[in-house]
């Protein structure tokens, strides 16, 4: 069987067969002009200065709504409790604003970044 490796900067094309292994051709990996590493795309989210939605950090279970649609919270306020692993989570609001939804209700079973909780961020007027 041929196989292909990759060792150090150099390629090497190597057969193994039941009783021994011999390189059949080493060639040199030129290394990138310009460093610049491949990265993935990602699917970034842009965030808008009107709304934020709050998701779930891991799957499980809603124990309690602490707020209502309409209400007012602050950075940091639990919004709800989300049972995960036979531990209670606290859910807190990112940033002040104004509950525009609750997406969820009490036990419900919830996956992990599901959306939870939609907040209106109040308009910054200069």
């Amino acid at each position: 069987m041929k196989y292909d490796i990759s060792l150090n900067g150099t390629k090497y094309v190597v057969e193994i067969d039941d009783t021994k292994a011999r390189i059949l051709s080493k060639e040199t990996i030129p290394e990138p002009e310009d460093n610049i590493l491949d990265v993935p795309d990602f699917d970034f989210e842009e965030e808008t200065q009107d709304a934020s939605v709050v998701k779930a950090a891991l799957p499980g279970t809603v124990v309690a709504i602490k707020v209502r649609a309409g209400e007012e919270v602050k950075k940091g306020q639990t919004l709800l409790i989300l049972e995960s692993m036979k531990m209670e989570n606290a859910i807190t609001a990112p940033c002040d604003g104004r509950v525009e939804n609750v997406l969820v209700r009490e036990g419900a079973d919830v996956r992990k970044d599901q959306e939870l909780v939609a907040i209106k961020v109040p308009e910054l007027v200069f």
